[in-house]
């Protein structure tokens, strides 16, 4: 790979004068509110969303609907494989190169499009065995299915038209056509619920339309940001390729975290289970604010970030984050009515599982803060996907062996068990990374990068 400019490289911020320490904390802070406004304008709608639809829907429509929306988040991971995400990390500090961040882009597009097209026809016979076995009519099972695959082919948009918006830290233009789409779908589905049109597959439709509007503006934002290429590059494609391979058993299995439990009920349980399980997945919108922060503020940081200072920074981002999620499950364990209550009053027998699916979304939001920072530093091992993969399965395996998958009780805590093993596999690679050093050249570990 051709070698960034010095004049690209980020100064460190040891060396800066007093006057361009005031910039630099003129543009951080610009930075963080342009973030806090647009994420939680697009958080707060989507938490209206679903807190509109969880009151609504009827028991059995909300099962619909929560089977759908699971089904198409874990099959988008599996047909983006972490490609969009590759974005970022590639780039680098090389973000005045906009020829360079275009092929990135398109060859990620372009490896995402693929894999719609050979995993769609697979994700299509998994979702109708799924919902066959629920006894739904065929009219209702048909669209959403057609309801899943239309976002499923349009996530990818969004995904990697998103990444150079981040980049250049164009974050209005990043969330304002997001915010705009789900506030014109939260005023429909009022309009449907007062003629008394709302139910699964009008919810599901109506969200299949809101990723394809996200993903045609958010590309016509995009564009203004890069030069895009006439052509695919195939050197681009297979760095980006030989770059993900390490991580792609581990992106697979972890695609299905929250909803293996999910598909299990819907295979093992009833009806009633489906839409306990999809309602208490709602409660992890909590941390989707700092998720995003993550992934918007905390991974280009790193990904610039020089050598010196990391151990130091690592660490100060993961202990923040620890203390918080300690707090918050405390305060679930203790008031779990606080959380249970954007449920409504149909979900109040789910009131002794609250504190334990906070306390599993802490855990799960702490390790993906070390994944996302392991990721930007380019720590893709293969050791590391081996333990994460095989820690999963065995735990996984054992827990449905030893308990069952029956009811709710048992989909919470096997969610539980299985967020320890994230942690544990992401905190091994990172102190990997840590031993290696910067350089990703041990050959029979990591994807070596292209020159």
């Amino acid at each position: 790979m051709q070698l960034a400019a010095k004049s690209d490289k980020p100064q460190d911020p040891a060396n800066e004068t007093p006057l361009q320490n005031a910039s630099r904390a003129r543009r951080i802070a610009l930075l963080l509110t342009d973030f806090f406004l647009g994420q939680g304008a697009l958080q707060g709608t989507n938490i209206l969303i679903a807190l509109f639809l969880v009151r609504n829907l009827s028991v059995s429509n909300y099962a619909k609907f929560g089977l759908a929306s699971g089904f198409q988040f874990t099959a988008a991971v599996l047909m983006d494989l972490g490609y969009a995400s590759t974005i970022i990390p590639l780039v680098g500090a090389r973000v005045s190169d906009r020829s360079l961040v275009g092929r990135y882009v398109r060859a990620a597009l372009a490896h995402r499009n693929r894999l719609f097209w050979v995993l769609s026809p697979v994700a299509a016979t998994a979702f109708l065995f799924v919902t066959h076995r629920q006894h739904w009519s065929w009219s209702t099972q048909f669209i959403l299915l057609v309801s899943v695959l239309l976002a499923l082919y349009s996530s990818g948009k969004v995904s990697c038209f998103g990444a150079p918006l981040i980049l250049y830290r164009r974050l209005r233009a990043y969330y304002g056509p997001q915010t705009i789409s789900g506030l014109s779908r939260l005023g429909i589905y009022f309009v449907l619920r007062a003629i008394g049109a709302l139910n699964a597959w009008s919810a599901s439709a109506l969200l299949a339309l809101n990723v394809f509007s996200d993903g045609y503006f958010l590309g016509r934002k995009s564009k203004q940001s890069i030069v895009w290429p006439n052509t695919e590059d195939p050197s681009t494609q297979e760095e980006i390729h030989r770059y993900v391979l390490p991580a792609t058993p581990a992106i697979i299995l972890g695609a299905f975290h929250g909803q293996v439990a999910l598909f299990l009920i819907g295979v093992f349980g009833s009806t009633i289970s489906i839409a306990q399980v999809a309602a208490l997945g709602r409660l992890g919108h909590i941390f989707n604010l700092m998720m995003t922060f993550n992934i918007v503020i905390v991974e280009p940081y790193f990904a610039r970030l020089s050598r010196h200072g990391l151990l130091r920074a690592y660490l100060k981002f993961i202990a923040v984050a620890t203390l918080g999620a300690v707090a918050i499950s405390v305060f679930s364990f203790s008031f779990p009515g606080v959380f249970l209550w954007p449920l409504g009053p149909q979900y109040a027998q789910l009131r002794p599982l609250i504190g334990w699916v906070v306390l599993t979304a802490c855990i799960t939001y702490v390790a993906g803060l070390i994944w996302i920072m392991n990721r930007s530093r380019k720590w893709l091992f293969w050791r590391g996907s081996i333990a994460e993969v095989g820690l999963l399965v065995i735990v996984q395996i054992g827990f449905v062996v030893r308990f069952g998958m029956r009811d709710t009780w048992h989909a919470v805590m096997f969610n539980f068990a299985s967020s320890f093993c994230y942690l544990v596999a992401h905190t091994y690679v990172a102190i990997h990374g840590f031993r290696k050093g910067e350089s990703i050249a041990d050959a029979d570990e990591v994807a070596q990068p292209i020159p």
